[in-house]
């Protein structure tokens, strides 16, 4: 069987995998106590007690099976760690599969797995959160930290956009953290912030296959179906949350995602031809990051901290004009995969980018000023976390 044949199996093994663990996760949970609690604040919309813990069940779909495919493959290949009593660098440009089709390197290999082990950092910090309620700053610390890891040790992810280093250092910084919340953000409805990173990051699933980084593919595609097993017990409706352990995993894997992929794009572009390659994996993004800057606006409007919970994000506000829970979450579902086809199609015709781009920023500007001239008065806020 050949390598890209193996990428549908991954799924698969993700989906069962999350699926098969959320009766046992959910069951241990709710024993344990790591409920979310709709007293909690006013800004929840359930109506009884929830269990988390359905972030550990898409953890466990995407981490066992990496975890097997790198025993697999440093099993095969032993001499990727040691080359003559030495050993290797991480960073080594040698193929993995020489005579297999798009091969991965090492290089690209050892930049997945760092990203993997980034984002269980943030999990763990997320499933903290969970269970006893972390600050805002010592949350928002642990995450910069770990992308500051990320960002300054594993080349591939750091743009050239100022060629400062310091600079590009810290825009990819802000950028993975502000993903990283605006996934748990838009968790505020049942499978809203699970199918929106499900669609985003089989997109970038898509470039990195089509870009040849099979790695990350792999690693999209691992995530992709541990939600999809997540979601069968979470949407329509829901019996099991994924909390922040979840947002924040989900959040980080596709910031990170899109920053791996947008620099392998720029560096093809000088063979492809592609005008402003790096944009086309952060436009998938774009839902997520237009909710994030909204609802943070709104709420320093209003005089609030940013990380206060309230029912302003885009979803909330498709229920005040009318639409259903379950409508609210399609039509954001269906922005999403129409962002991320406008992507797809920008990639497959290149002369097409600047008139996709163009698409993609007009309706989201398009959005705002609906939102601005159409918005009646807000609820009023409740007390804790977004």
């Amino acid at each position: 069987m050949t390598i890209p044949l193996l990428l549908p199996l991954l799924a698969i093994v993700a989906l069962v995998l999350s699926a098969g663990t959320v009766p046992f996760i959910r069951r241990l949970a709710t024993n344990t106590g790591l409920v979310d609690d709709p007293r909690a604040g006013e800004y929840k919309t359930h109506s009884q007690a929830t269990p988390y813990g359905g972030g550990i069940c898409i953890a466990i779909g995407v981490m066992l099976p990496s975890i097997a495919a790198l025993w697999w493959i440093i099993a095969v290949r032993p001499f990727l760690l040691w080359d003559g009593g030495h050993l290797l660098t991480p960073w080594s440009g040698q193929t993995l599969f020489p005579l297999e089709p798009l091969s991965p390197t090492i290089e690209q290999l050892s930049q997945t797995v760092a990203l993997l082990l980034a984002a269980f950092v943030v999990f763990c910090v997320g499933l903290a959160d969970d269970w006893r309620r972390l600050s805002a700053g010592i949350r928002l610390f642990l995450q910069g930290c770990a992308a500051l890891l990320l960002i300054a040790y594993v080349p591939g992810f750091r743009p050239e956009i100022t060629r400062i280093v310091l600079v590009d250092a810290m825009i990819a910084i802000v950028w993975l953290v502000a993903l990283t919340n605006a996934f748990n953000f838009l968790d505020n409805m049942n499978g809203l912030s699970a199918g929106v990173g499900a669609i985003a990051i089989a997109a970038l699933s898509s470039l990195a296959l089509a870009s040849a980084h099979l790695p990350a593919a792999a690693l999209g595609l691992l995530v992709v179906g541990a939600t999809g097993g997540f979601l069968r017990y979470n949407f329509p409706r829901a019996s099991i949350f994924m909390g922040d352990a979840g947002g924040l995993f989900l959040g980080f894997v596709s910031g990170a995602l899109a920053l791996l992929i947008s620099n392998r794009l720029n560096e093809l572009a000088g063979s492809t031809g592609f005008t402003t390659p790096g944009l086309l994996p952060l436009l998938c993004l774009s839902i997520p990051c237009y909710d994030l800057v909204s609802v943070v606006i709104l709420r320093l409007h209003r005089r609030l901290p940013p990380w206060q919970g309230d029912t302003n994000h885009i979803s909330h506000r498709l229920v005040q004009r009318g639409l259903s829970h379950v409508d609210a979450v399609v039509v954001i579902f269906l922005a999403t995969a129409l962002t991320c086809a406008v992507v797809v199609v920008a990639f497959v015709r290149p002369t097409l980018v600047a008139w996709s781009i163009g698409a993609i920023v007009g309706s989201i500007l398009c959005i705002g000023l609906l939102d601005i001239f159409t918005r009646s008065a807000l609820p009023k806020s409740g007390p804790g976390t977004a």
